[in-house]
């Protein structure tokens, strides 16, 4: 399948999650924060095909699976992940209204966090494990969606541009 592409996007991957595990991780935010890889990966399936979207959740959702802070068990990152980024990457994909348009790509991008998150707690729930109170779920929701609107403006020209450089071989 597209080996060069693939290691690229996973070596990508890996410095995104280092950067998630070193950085990011260490700065408490109110509200709960973001998540630099969840982001990274749903910008990128955004403006990919629905095959690459997939393969990208996956990878993704295995780096996601072995952060220490992960609650559920492995594999539960990237069960959630295929689905969000092959459905972010479904309903973007061919629409260069909403792709060209940067605030439309924030937009969904956020929105896209929130229903990630969602769907990781419903599946979560399936799995048997437990969520804390309502109004603490509602508010940590709340706050991932914020910082993710807040962050994706800095984060979508990086991204976009390793994502040409991978697949399109341009620098």
């Amino acid at each position: 399948m597209w080996r060069r592409e693939v290691a690229l996007s996973t070596f990508t991957f890996a410095l995104l999650f280092l950067a998630q595990e070193a950085i990011v991780n260490q700065i408490r935010l109110p509200l709960g924060g973001f998540s630099l890889i969840l982001l990274a990966a749903l910008i990128w399936s955004s403006i990919s095909e629905p095959e690459i979207a997939a393969v990208t959740g996956f990878i993704s959702g295995l780096f996601m699976d072995l952060s220490p802070s992960t609650d559920g068990p492995f594999g539960h990152w990237t069960l959630v992940m295929v689905i969000s980024c092959f459905v972010i990457s479904y309903l973007g994909y061919g629409d260069d209204a909403l792709n060209s348009n940067p605030a439309g790509l924030i937009l969904m991008t956020a929105t896209t966090v929130v229903a990630t998150l969602f769907l990781y707690l419903v599946i979560g729930l399936i799995f048997g494990l437990t969520v804390g109170p309502v109004s603490n779920v509602v508010k940590m929701l709340f706050g991932f969606g914020l910082w993710s609107a807040l962050v994706s403006p800095i984060v979508v020209p990086f991204i976009a541009k390793a994502h040409s450089i991978v697949y399109e071989g341009t620098r």
